[in-house]
């Protein structure tokens, strides 16, 4: 799709004159009046008064498809507008003839089978205005959803208000010399001629070419045309290259250097050859098993722990000092207890073994068997005597 700007044609693919007005529609409206494409998004609750606002404008415009309909439920004006019927689809039809006069021949030259042809010329002029895509048929049938379609149509209503305002600020004023039509061709030659002044000016191609380059100087060298700035880049990739090598064989040497000294350090590989051969075929094989089990842990945590180690630390209770301290302070007690128990069962015993050997009668060093207080009696009686023999 080309349109030449300055030119008094446009190009779409067909060369009639459907294509170069809806051209010089795209053109002719001010981009603060130009829809932006972006749906309105009406919620549920907001649906009906917006079909209350589509349907009122259409009355404001005059619309002959409402002529003679006075609806007051706003459900009914929705069922009005967004159910498909033949009725609807006038409506449509009306208003993409006021955006866009000559449909209104096309439309007049179709006969009623033809349908699909009316609606598919709908959908494009709604394309061609950017409210709804080319193919978004569904939209011109009424099969949509009715926010959608109610969106759709009050923007086209917007589009129909801001061209014929357009059209009588343009026109002549005389209704018998000049029509709609030859008003709308007039305004498009006359924005072609603001384009045209617009694209040769010195000015806007000042601004299309700055002399003060507004790149950020770190883009700038990137941009820069001629033959220095490849060498640059050129030299500047050699030397980034030669760096890098540097960087590796420094790597290298350290490297190496590093592999004497383990080498000087393992005696038993400076050793006899067949030995060291030896212990070479040992380390082989104790690192391939060690590699083994690797693989065998890697294998096991990706299949059963690796879903139990990604799980979140458990919360620890604010209690839990408070349990210790408790679990503590009775476990001392139970300490306590054992050991007073352990002295109790002493003492009994001790008690129970003083009184057995107060009972039992044994031999004192003589050949009387006596019992431990009889003795201690008899030692008294021993004292007194020998303390009183020896006072006398």
């Amino acid at each position: 799709m080309t349109r030449p700007w300055g030119s008094g044609r446009v190009s779409l693919g067909q060369s009639n004159a459907c294509d170069l007005v809806l051209g010089a529609v795209a053109v002719a409206l001010p981009i603060w009046q130009k829809p932006t494409g972006n749906r309105v998004k009406v919620k549920m609750a907001d649906t009906l008064s917006l079909a209350v606002s589509v349907y009122r404008r259409l009355k404001e415009l005059k619309c002959p498809s409402l002529e003679g309909l006075f609806l007051t439920d706003p459900e009914t004006m929705q069922e009005l507008l967004c159910i498909p019927s033949v009725h609807r689809l006038d409506i449509l039809e009306w208003m993409c003839t006021q955006v866009y006069p000559p449909l209104q021949d096309h439309f007049s030259s179709l006969r009623e089978y033809q349908s699909e042809v009316k609606v598919k010329e709908m959908a494009r002029l709604g394309f061609e205005l950017m409210l709804c895509r080319q193919d978004d048929l569904d939209l011109i049938k009424g099969l949509s959803s009715p926010q959608h379609q109610l969106a759709f149509l009050d923007q086209l209503v917007d589009v129909i208000a801001s061209s014929s305002g357009r059209w009588q600020r343009f026109g002549t004023g005389d209704s018998t010399s000049s029509s709609a039509e030859e008003s709308f061709q007039r305004y498009i030659r006359m924005e072609e001629g603001f384009l045209r002044e617009l694209f040769s000016s010195p000015h806007f191609q000042a601004a299309l070419n700055p002399e003060c380059n507004p790149w950020p100087s770190d883009i700038k060298p990137l941009l820069l045309v001629g033959e220095g700035a490849p060498q640059r880049r050129t030299q500047a990739a050699g030397k980034s290259h030669d760096n890098e090598l540097g960087k590796v064989l420094k790597v290298l040497t350290k490297t190496a250097a590093t592999l004497e000294d383990l080498k000087q350090e393992c005696s038993f590989l400076v050793g006899d050859t067949s030995s060291s051969h030896t212990t070479v075929q040992t380390l082989k094989l104790a690192i391939s098993d060690f590699h083994q089990l690797i693989a065998a842990f890697s294998q096991v945590y990706e299949s059963e722990f690796q879903e139990h180690c990604s799980r979140t630390a458990p919360q620890i209770s604010s209690c839990g000092p408070l349990f210790q301290a408790v679990h503590q302070s009775l476990r001392l007690c139970s300490q306590e207890l054992q050991a007073i128990g352990q002295l109790v069962e002493t003492s009994e015993k001790i008690v129970r073994t003083v009184e057995k050997r107060q009972q039992e009668a044994e031999t004192w060093g003589g050949s009387s068997r006596s019992t431990l207080p009889e003795k201690i009696s008899e030692l008294k009686c021993h004292y007194r005597e020998f303390h009183n023999t020896f006072q006398g």
